[in-house]
């Protein structure tokens, strides 16, 4: 039986049994949102029991399929169990422009609270589709595949100098993923340091990083499952989510720019935009895409490099009045609607483009990257109709949105590195 107070809670992860799954570089993935259909090909190449199978199943029936494979994998020794419950020590070490870093977080189990609690807040929407299809995959497997990644507010002494002490020890895993990020786990199983950790963070105000569609899946499913069993009086495994949280003031905190493909665009509008966007944004030719990607980050927000179906140069968008947000989103927070990506949802997709909210939830139309050149040659090669270049939101740009109560348009940050895929699993039938 789960404490019924407790908010970070150990849990015996589920982990690849090396000697009979094969080398872990072979069996680990991306995040399913970053698998496209020939990451998908290459990670069923690459191993029989890579991860993949549970995280993205390619079969007719893709969850009952995940199901079948997991079932099959911890009957037949390729997933073991952890002896005794742990937190585990995540770090990861990476290099941005030829710098190295290195993020550190702890993956728990932590309770899950509705948004209206305030003890745990989101920062982006989310899409319906993704949730259906996280919920029938959650629904199968009664498995975390990943952790969601949440931000905490630093300051607690003990837990810093524990963590210090543990980043001395040797870790448990060690494997460097295809971008050659090295992914380390050390756990903590020792009872006086589990309580250290849950100590320092009983009260804080988690803000979800990434894996919001996940989250919420997860609110979801515990409504299900706690009808199904009664209400009970007691904490369930389904009532917690795997999640790797890290302090805000993380030297490895990387946001990066999340550019906007805009596959299929009215050509009126198309027509018509430097007429129109003049009323909203000063409009320039940049002499390239480096060009381009050096000026971008020297701006002010209302910045935005773009192309369209017609004449695929870059040019240079800037906003030429601070009060045009404010007049166009009456009632909407000024750190929500100073955003760049604010702008660009409101000003250029619905203003001048047509393209409105409901059409950016539903998919299908709208695609994210952070690779600018590649936007801009989907452009250029006629396979889409507009590409929009963006500067990145800061942490302290997603702290005032959460404190304002309220959300960033859909794909708004990108984190990196994202938390890899087959390190540690989190069962939800397992106390």
């Amino acid at each position: 039986m789960i404490d019924p107070v407790i908010r970070v809670a150990p849990f015996r992860a589920l982990t690849f049994a090396c000697e009979r799954a094969g080398p872990l570089a072979d069996l680990i993935a991306p995040p399913y949102d970053l698998i496209d259909a020939a990451r998908q090909e290459a990670l069923y190449a690459r191993s029989p029991h890579n991860i993949v199978r549970l995280e993205l199943n390619r079969d007719a029936d893709p969850y009952g399929s995940a199901a079948a494979t997991l079932a099959g994998w911890r009957t037949g020794g390729i997933l073991a169990r952890g002896a005794r419950p742990a937190i585990f020590f995540y770090t990861q070490k990476f290099s941005i422009d030829g710098r190295p870093r290195m993020r550190t977080g702890l993956i728990a189990r932590v309770r899950l609270d509705e948004f209206a609690a305030g003890k745990i807040l989101p920062h982006e929407r989310t899409f319906p589709k993704a949730k259906e299809d996280r919920l029938r995959l959650l629904s199968a497997t009664r498995l975390n595949v990943s952790p969601i990644f949440g931000l905490y507010p630093p300051g607690d002494a003990a837990l810093e100098r524990l963590l210090a002490e543990v980043a001395a020890r040797a870790p448990q895993i060690d494997v460097t993923d295809d971008l050659g990020i090295v992914n380390q786990i050390r756990a903590i199983a020792a009872p006086d340091e589990i309580a250290t950790i849950q100590r320092a963070l009983a009260d804080v105000r988690v803000l979800i990083a990434d894996g919001h569609h996940r989250y919420e899946t997860a609110l979801e499913y515990r409504r299900r499952r706690r009808a199904a069993d009664g209400n009970p009086s007691t904490a369930r495994p389904y009532d917690f989510v795997m999640m790797t949280l890290v302090a805000f003031d993380d030297p490895g905190l990387v946001i990066l720019p999340t550019h906007r493909i805009v596959r299929r665009i009215d050509p009126e509008a198309i027509a018509w935009f430097t007429s129109r966007a003049q009323a909203y944004f000063a409009l320039s030719e940049v002499a390239s895409i480096d060009a381009l990607r050096r000026s971008l980050p020297t701006l002010s927000h209302g910045a935005f490099g773009y192309a369209l179906k017609g004449d695929a140069r870059p040019s240079l968008m800037m906003l030429n009045s601070s009060d045009a947000p404010a007049g166009e989103m009456p009632g909407v927070p000024a750190a929500v609607r100073e955003l760049d990506v604010s702008i660009l949802h409101t000003l250029v997709f619905d203003r001048l483009l047509g393209i409105k909210p409901d059409a950016v939830r539903a998919g299908g139309n709208l695609e994210y990257t952070i690779d600018a050149p590649a936007a801009l040659a989907e452009v250029a090669a006629g396979r889409a109709d507009g590409a929009f270049i963006m500067n990145a939101p800061t942490v302290d740009d997603v702290a005032a949105v959460c404190a304002a109560g309220a959300t960033m348009p859909e794909k708004s940050t990108y984190f990196q590195p994202k938390l890899l895929t087959g390190l540690v699993m989190n069962s939800l039938d397992d106390e």
